[in-house]
């Protein structure tokens, strides 16, 4: 390939048809990495992220590229490419596919990282969907003993959404109400959004937002800066903190789970970069965090 052509493929590298033809990326999947790059502030990213996806596939036994599979290969091509170490921070649900938990792969995985990942554990054989126990029988049992069932929707409803259902099932909670079609200036001052979290930079702020009638608008800024201590695990990623393995006080060896973090909508496993006893948590479950935001000291 001539040098003129070397630079247009590098210049068009970035475009959604070039994508699509030389990195095997649906045109679904494009807005997708888009959108959680940018998330994480690293648009800059999506040439080699691009490049990337056709090994990630390659290595997972070519999956197709549609719902869920795609985003599972996306992600991990992102987690690939933004850590500098293939596979070094590896999905919960890539773990998952390689353990047979979304059916047999159309082609071979390499075997190397299937081992990386699962250890000596075989694939699951059978459809996974066998695997799982009953659960109607036992969801109409708990929704009749809370005495919420009045005909057999209530059931359904229970099973898929038990915390919720309960509340609405016993009328603690109501349907919301559509939106008023009445321009704001004529709605009362209660029906306009008053409140906002916004994401400047990294930074998140909570713009609280009046009524057009002359009061004041404030800004508040949420998250302080914070102190990188020595021995601080910090985030690798923007996302939400979906569950804490560890408290104040506990001994980790290096490569303990610590923290579950999701992000682009998957769970991301934060593991300990070093052994030493959890001295503080700083991060709780739902927080939104950012880029390099300090998770807990191990020292």
């Amino acid at each position: 390939m001539s040098a003129n052509y070397r630079m247009l493929f590098t210049a068009e590298a970035t475009r959604p048809s070039v994508a699509v033809l030389l990195h095997q990326v649906p045109g679904g999947m494009i807005s997708n990495l888009v959108s959680q790059l940018r998330e994480q502030k690293a648009l800059d990213k999506l040439p080699a992220v691009h490049a990337e996806i056709p090994r990630v596939r390659a290595d997972l036994g070519y999956p197709p590229l549609v719902t869920p599979t795609s985003q599972i290969v996306g992600v991990q091509a992102v987690l690939n490419v933004l850590s500098g170490k293939r596979y070094q921070q590896v999905t919960k649900e890539v773990k998952e596919y390689l353990a047979g938990y979304y059916g047999r792969p159309p082609g071979k995985v390499n075997e190397a990282l299937r081992k990386q990942i699962t250890g000596e554990a075989q694939p699951i054989a059978a459809r996974p969907g066998e695997l799982l126990p009953p659960e109607l029988e036992k969801a109409r049992a708990e929704a009749t003993k809370l005495g919420i069932v009045k005909q057999e929707e209530d059931v359904v409803t229970y099973a898929l959404y038990p915390q919720v259902a309960t509340k609405f099932l016993r009328g603690e909670l109501k349907e919301e109400a559509l939106p008023s079609c009445a321009p704001a200036a004529e709605r009362p001052a209660t029906e306009i959004p008053t409140e906002f979290s916004v994401d400047v930079d990294g930074e998140v702020f909570s713009v609280k937002v009046s009524a057009v009638t002359g009061k004041a608008t404030t800004v508040e800024k949420t998250r302080p800066a914070r102190d990188v201590p020595k021995g601080a695990v910090v985030s690798p990623m923007a996302g939400m903190v979906l569950a804490i393995k560890v408290k104040a006080g506990e001994t980790v060896k290096v490569g303990d789970p610590l923290v579950v973090i999701e992000a682009m909508k998957m769970g991301n496993d934060v593991r300990a970069p070093h052994a030493g006893t959890v001295k503080e948590v700083r991060a709780y479950e739902g927080e939104i965090i950012n880029l390099g935001d300090v998770l807990m000291v191990v020292a």
